[in-house]
């Protein structure tokens, strides 16, 4: 069985973006600005951005201050819908 997946690496970026490494390799920019334009008591301390910028990690999910979190695979899932997940390469083969 395959681990979870969990989110190894996420930093803000203005305006309402993370930057995202996934424990699988995957990676690249998440549009937060749609799911803030949701109205909610869990998103409406994240439409500052000084609030936003201080998302972390709690045992690889994305987390805030106020205990709001995003599952890691709706994350990716939501990535890959978009167009904003890249793929690790495969290694380069190397002539015989």
């Amino acid at each position: 069985m395959a681990a979870p997946l969990k989110v190894a690496s996420i930093r803000a970026a203005i305006p309402f973006k993370l930057v995202v490494t996934f424990t699988d390799g995957t990676s690249g920019t998440f549009n937060a600005a749609p799911m803030l334009a949701q109205r909610g008591e869990g998103t409406e301390p994240l439409r500052d951005r000084a609030y936003f910028a201080k998302v972390g990690l709690a045992n690889g999910v994305p987390t805030w201050p106020n205990h709001f979190d995003i599952s890691p695979l709706w994350l990716q899932e939501e990535m890959d819908r978009n167009g904003a997940l890249e793929r690790p390469r495969p290694p380069r083969r190397t002539g015989s």
